[in-house]
């Protein structure tokens, strides 16, 4: 009989640049995470980041052991499996403790967690992937997975929510567009933080690209690489 369904082992060597936090002659497989808000290549099981990422268990069975003691928050709310992906500018909280990161993509594309100030723990930072109707309404879905109603047509996919969480209020937003500041999340030029200096139109031969001005230099990156974190300054503590 034939298999159904993808595979449920991951080796590291197979892994994306993401998941390469432990060497590959150390630990031969890692958890792949399970279907979810984010997608594979920019995720990580949550026992290797409260493992590997966190350093709060040695092993996975004591990994999956805090876990299931309703110990860690992921955006407020309490996850139990140790295979529920964490993506980028997801709150990781270790309640017990009050402490909270935020998780990012440093500059060799890998993702790492950045302690979080207690204020900015109920916010995060969304970068809309789809604008559409249903129903006769307007319809915004972000790149962890949210979707949410709004009456403002001037949003288009690439611009950012700053987003109330768990609530998933909108508190603030800002559109990709010349002078905000901008993350790069992807690419060889990942992890940098820079102002959008200009933005080119795409082609049938070139997609669309994004300039930034980075400590008075120039570094351009494909448009779908690039996230608005704020306006004249980042609504949130990054690194």
């Amino acid at each position: 009989m034939a298999r159904k369904g993808g595979s449920k082992s991951l080796k590291r060597y197979a892994a994306p640049p993401t998941m390469q936090i432990v060497s590959v002659k150390e630990k031969k497989f890692i958890t792949r995470p399970e279907p979810g808000p984010h997608r594979f290549r920019l995720s990580l099981p949550l026992q290797v980041v409260v493992r590997d990422l966190l350093k709060m268990a040695e092993t996975g069975r004591e990994a999956r052991s805090i876990i299931n003691r309703s110990l860690i928050l992921v955006d407020g709310v309490v996850r139990k499996s140790h295979k529920f992906p964490i993506g980028l500018m997801d709150v990781v909280s270790i309640r017990d403790l009050n402490k909270h990161y935020r998780i990012l993509v440093d500059n060799k594309g890998r993702l790492v967690p950045v302690e979080s100030p207690p204020e900015e723990s109920s916010m995060k930072i969304c970068r809309i992937n789809k604008k559409y109707l249903y129903r006769g309404r307007l319809m915004l879905a972000t790149e962890d997975g949210r979707t949410f109603e709004t009456d403002d047509n001037s949003l288009n996919v690439g611009d950012s929510l700053l987003v109330k969480i768990p609530e998933g209020t909108i508190l603030d937003k800002a559109p990709l567009a010349e002078g905000h500041v901008a993350y790069v999340f992807m690419g060889k030029h990942a992890g940098t933080i820079g102002i959008v200096k200009s933005i080119s139109s795409s082609s049938l031969i070139r997609d669309s690209t994004v300039t930034l001005t980075v400590d008075n230099k120039e570094v351009s990156t494909i448009r779908d690489y690039v996230m608005v974190v704020g306006r004249e300054k980042p609504w949130l503590k990054l690194f």
